[in-house]
């Protein structure tokens, strides 16, 4: 099995363009900072962190990009070990009430499947869509849309091996299409699951049920302050996941594919700091050498 080292990685999804860094930008600071793999949103239209403004994050747009601006990215991207490949979300919706927003979303979707074969991706997940605002449809609607898009996506990736599936969200939407489409998987985000059930045992009924199905794991932190809930954080701001308890039980579990971080950062040189403190304690918890003794992670 490829070292723990060299199976974690960094998302492009939370890397903020602050100091105006582009995708090559990115690409060349993560791999100096020593990080074996790489995850792609590819998009321009996503971000997270700015004031008054947000600053976008880097991407790519791939109804504009051309064939040789994707030759290069990949031949950018030679510098990875691996690279895996994930949807945007922001506004895009495989669930919508809108049956044209449906369309436009299946063709971009197409379009990532697309570009995660031309860079022999380790994964590619996408979100699965949802509620249209003022537009009030049963939750089977809404699944079955899902569905038709998952029965679609996985014949495209099947003559390709490539492993694909939807981020976690809820567990039995989840467990639904799992259950009706042959080799799909799921993307175990660790926040995204801890926040949907807020106990323990509920969270590690996604590692039972899928086992041998996770396509890729999304790690980051999560706040429990004031009643609320911050998700994407360090490890050392954590105080919800039981990171000992998933990085052993997925080791234990022989899980072999990509770790990807994706926490939040004010620029992208904050983000790696971060994401390098959270590769020590991954490590740390997978090889043996580090038993914690409370949910968030103190360096030292």
């Amino acid at each position: 099995m490829t070292p723990i080292d060299d199976r974690i990685g960094i998302s492009t999804h939370f890397m903020p363009s602050t100091h105006g860094e582009d995708l090559p930008d990115a690409i060349r600071m993560v791999h100096e900072a020593g990080f074996a793999g790489f995850e792609l949103v590819p998009t321009l239209d996503q971000a997270q962190l700015g004031y008054p403004q947000n600053y976008p994050n880097v991407g790519m747009d791939l109804f504009e990009a051309t064939d040789a601006d994707v030759d290069r990215l990949a031949d950018a991207l030679r510098v990875f070990k691996w690279v895996t490949v994930h949807s945007p979300h922001l506004d895009w919706n495989l669930a919508s009430a809108n049956r044209h927003l449906r369309r436009l979303t299946w063709d971009y979707y197409d379009k990532c499947i697309e570009i995660a074969v031309r860079l022999n991706a380790a994964a590619m997940t996408f979100h699965m869509g949802g509620t249209t605002w003022g537009y009030q449809r049963s939750h089977q609607t809404m699944w079955d849309h899902n569905l038709e898009y998952a029965h679609h996506a996985v014949e495209l990736a099947r003559p390709h091996n490539l492993p694909i599936g939807y981020e976690v969200g809820g567990f039995d939407l989840l467990k639904f299409i799992c259950d009706h489409v042959e080799g799909w998987g799921i993307n175990l985000d660790i926040g995204h699951a801890y926040m949907g059930v807020f106990s323990d045992d509920a969270y590690f009924r996604f590692f039972d049920e899928f086992e041998g199905r996770i396509a890729e794991v999304h790690h980051n932190g999560v706040n429990h302050y004031w009643g609320k809930y911050m998700e994407h954080q360090p490890p050392h701001l954590n105080n919800m996941i039981d990171f000992q308890g998933t990085y052993a039980r997925l080791r234990d579990d022989g899980y072999a594919g990509p770790i990807v971080c994706e926490i939040q950062g004010q620029d992208i040189a904050q983000v790696i700091r971060h994401c390098r403190e959270s590769k020590e304690m991954i490590s740390g918890i997978w090889n043996g050498t580090l038993k914690m003794e409370n949910r968030w992670y103190e360096a030292e």
